[in-house]
Parts: structure tokens; C-alpha cells; sequence
């Protein structure tokens, strides 16, 4: 019995392996924490990519005074993603929106998609989004630019596919007002 102690307690004072042991512990987790912080880092990068594509198209829209073609809302759906660097199926809502003082109301002036999140804004849609909405002085226009891609990590850290929205308007600020014209 004393000899069995006596081993025991050598046995916990024996610190070789030790070095081992905490590398076959400690590695994996050290390679997965690496790799969540570079996914986080790239789920950010890519939602800060879409604000600022979708913050990109909102000021060209605004400063447009030609007649926008559903030729040219395609092509800016392209710009979103080529600016956004998505690759993925995204979608794209424009609409123009005005503040009618009388009625003390949102109206849709017109609304155009891309892709297959959106639908186009209805005035039914407004009073769903009237909490969303800028204040507008009586017959003030905006230009609302709503925007969907999706972010996919490249590793399961367990963050997994987002949706990644965007929603700016922005005032007209040559022209008081952007007309679409289907031809």
C-alpha cells in the first residue's frame, strides 16, 4: 500500500508529456479560433461591400436626370454585384417615393426589381415601411434603393449563410424628381 502511494505521488509531480498533451489540446481550438475570427472578419467585409455598393448606386440614381429604361436598371443590378464583389444571385428594389402633405401619406411614384427577393413596392407596402421612412417636406421625393445578397462562409465556424440587406434613400439632386420610362 505504501509503495502504491508512494508511485501516486511521483506520478503527480512527473510533469514530462505535459508539452504534448496541451498541444493536442490547445492546437485545434488555436486553428479553429483563427479561422472564425478570418470568417467573421469576411462576413463583415462583405456587408460593409453591399452598404457601400448599395450607397454607391443611390447617389448615381440621384444625381441622374434622364429618364431611367429597365435596360438600365439591369445593368445597375450588374454594378451592385461587380461593386458588392458578389457571387451570388442578388436582388435589387428602386423605387421613388413621395410625401404628400394633403393626405398625410407616403405614394409610390414607381418601383422597378431585379432578382427574385423583391417584389415591387405597392402603396400597401409603404404604410408597412412609413416607421423606415425619411420625414419629407410636401411633395419631396426619395429614391429608395433596397438591396439582398448572401453572404456563404468558406468555412462552418458556425456562423453559416446570411442574408445580407440593405436599405438607403437618398434625395434627387439635379432634377426634382427620376422618371422611369419603359422604352
Amino acid at each position: 500500500m505504501f509503495n502504491a502511494l508512494k508511485k501516486l505521488k511521483s506520478f503527480t509531480k512527473d510533469a514530462s508529456g505535459s508539452v504534448a498533451i496541451e498541444t493536442v489540446i490547445i492546437l485545434p481550438l488555436l486553428f479553429w479560433a483563427i479561422a472564425a475570427v478570418a470568417i467573421f472578419f469576411d462576413a463583415y467585409r462583405t456587408k460593409s461591400a453591399a452598404e457601400k455598393a448599395a450607397f454607391t448606386i443611390s447617389d448615381m440614381l440621384s444625381r441622374e436626370t434622364n429618364a431611367i429604361t429597365p435596360t438600365y436598371v439591369t445593368n445597375t443590378r450588374s454594378l451592385f454585384d461587380a461593386l458588392a464583389k458578389s457571387d451570388t444571385d442578388s436582388s435589387m428594389r428602386i423605387s421613388v417615393i413621395t410625401w404628400n402633405e394633403d393626405e398625410d401619406a407616403y405614394e409610390m411614384e414607381w418601383s422597378q426589381t431585379r432578382g427574385d427577393t423583391y417584389a415591387a413596392l405597392t402603396a400597401q407596402n409603404l404604410i408597412d415601411l412609413k416607421d423606415s421612412l425619411p420625414t419629407m417636406a410636401d411633395q419631396d421625393a426619395v429614391i429608395l434603393i433596397e438591396t439582398q445578397t448572401t453572404f456563404d462562409p468558406a468555412l462552418d465556424v458556425g456562423l453559416g449563410s446570411r442574408s445580407i440587406e440593405t436599405f438607403v434613400f437618398t434625395r434627387p439632386r439635379y432634377a426634382p424628381q427620376l422618371v422611369f420610362s419603359t422604352s
